[in-house]
């Protein structure tokens, strides 16, 4: 049952690994770790953490009063709510989720340097969840599920999908709701399965750190940016598909490496922007093959709506996201994106009410 109790440099200053990784890594064939001896472990781990606070926390995890802490009960208090288990070990919120680090893996990706990642984690709490993302992914399944079903065709885009009220056709613009509701549907399995995938991976992590509203933002700016951008340069197909947001919250990580990154690590800082601009420029190659290519199974179906969400993400972004420590360079941004935005969202309105009816549409 003895755990090793021999630590590294590293986790002698605190380390950012996860409840349940701590447990794993100095359990012994007894499958369980005396609560004494668990408390010393997570002192070396949570060196930021009052020793106090640790006690309180390490008594509570031990939930059958046994001395011992097992997995399960270090599985149990990292699914928990930081409000509710904070007040039932009797600590502060900021306290158990630091000690739980639930919070860490959205810091990794979307924060800044060890100071700022560990400021984050004391204050992010999971009340409220991240919701927009899950919302917005689990709507768009749902109606690929149901339009798939009852068409029976589950791999491309279908006649349901291009005769339903939601997708987005130039010659139709009156109805404006299309210019949003064309986000929920989507043209293929593949179309689909990349966008939930792309906005769960990146856009969770961002809304962790960031919030949900503010997400919300840069993702439907993208939608809307998408379609007015569509009806303009590209006005002869029709639009489905969550890209345009997708693609916003693609270009919303480049947007927070220009606000945070005077306080990043140089190397993830340019890491991050060329994965960013890879996925961009990988996924936007093959969506205009697909447009262009007329051999290719499926729909013709716009990439315009990429462009227009990446830029927006960008733009949004730089208006949008916390900016954890502001310049003057980045104020004069700011109002760049600003003027930037507003004047495409105002010309694109004024030219869809105005412009003559556009040409058949082609899918």
């Amino acid at each position: 049952m003895a755990t090793n109790m021999a630590f590294s440099s590293d986790e002698a200053q605190g380390s950012n690994l996860t409840l349940k990784e701590i447990f794993l890594e100095h359990v012994g064939d007894d499958s369980r770790i005396p609560v004494s001896e668990f408390r010393q472990i997570m002192s070396q781990h949570r060196a930021a953490l009052p020793t106090d606070a640790i006690q309180k926390i390490t008594n509570y995890m031990d939930r059958n009063n046994d001395g011992y802490v097992t997995l399960g009960e270090a599985e149990k208090i990292d699914k928990e709510c930081s409000k509710v288990a904070a007040k039932a070990a009797g600590v502060k919120v900021s306290q158990m989720s630091m000690f739980r680090r639930g919070a860490s893996l959205a810091a990794e990706i979307c924060m800044v340097n060890d100071h700022q990642r560990q400021s984050y984690t004391e204050q992010y709490t999971c009340c409220p969840p991240p919701l927009f993302i899950p919302i917005i992914s689990a709507a768009q399944l749902a109606l690929y599920i149901y339009y798939s079903a009852i068409s029976n065709e589950w791999l491309v885009i279908n006649q349901g999908i291009v005769d339903s009220p939601l997708t987005y056709h130039p010659n139709r613009r009156n109805e404006a709701w299309r210019f949003i509701s064309y986000m929920l549907v989507h043209a293929g399995l593949e179309h689909i399965l990349f966008n939930v995938i792309m906005q769960l991976l990146l856009g969770i992590p961002l809304e962790m750190v960031h919030g949900s509203f503010r997400v919300a933002g840069i993702y439907m700016g993208g939608v809307v940016a998408g379609s007015l951008a569509t009806s303009i340069f590209d006005s002869s197909v029709a639009l489905v598909g969550g890209s345009g947001g997708v693609y916003a919250i693609l270009a919303a990580h480049v947007a927070n490496v220009i606000l945070n990154g005077d306080i990043m690590d140089s190397v993830m800082r340019v890491l991050r922007v060329f994965v960013v601009l890879l996925l961009l420029g990988l996924d936007f190659g093959y969506a205009a093959y697909k447009r262009f290519n007329q051999t290719v199974a499926g729909g013709r179906v716009a990439f315009t709506a990429h462009v227009a969400g990446a830029v927006t993400g960008v733009t949004l972004g730089l208006v949008i996201l916390k900016n954890f420590k502001v310049s003057l360079v980045e104020k004069v941004f700011y109002w760049i994106a600003i003027i930037a935005f507003a004047s495409f969202i105002i010309f694109s309105i004024f030219w869809n009410i105005f412009w003559p009816e556009f040409p058949p549409t082609i899918y």
